[in-house]
């Protein structure tokens, strides 16, 4: 979807759509079906585009300020790790990181 056609509300049930309407395993499981880069040196992070429109093919449309507080709300839950910034994301699933010894930085 193009960035101009995005919405930036979205309305369920009447209401705003909230970070609670969006279930935890649903977005990891976004996370899981984006590919992770292969190669040397790849790290098993993902980009926050990717992350969205994987999560989009199950929810729907969701608002970019929505999408990244729901991400913000896993991290503080310890499920993914990477960047909340709205920058490329590196998202990956804390499990990923082998106990912070993949070196992401954003792991406890």
């Amino acid at each position: 979807m193009d960035t101009a056609e995005r919405p930036t509300v979205r309305f369920i049930a009447g209401r705003r759509m909230q970070c609670k309407d969006i279930p935890d395993e649903v977005l990891c499981d976004a996370v899981r079906r984006v590919p992770v880069p292969r190669g040397p040196g790849a790290v098993p992070w993902r980009m926050s585009w990717d992350v969205q429109a994987a999560l989009e093919e199950v929810t729907g449309p969701v608002p970019d300020r929505l999408f990244l507080a729901k991400i913000r709300r896993l991290f503080a839950k310890g499920l993914l790790g990477g960047c909340d910034c709205g920058c490329r994301g590196d998202y990956h699933l804390t499990e990923e990181c082998q106990n912070g010894t993949a070196g992401c930085g954003y792991c406890p």
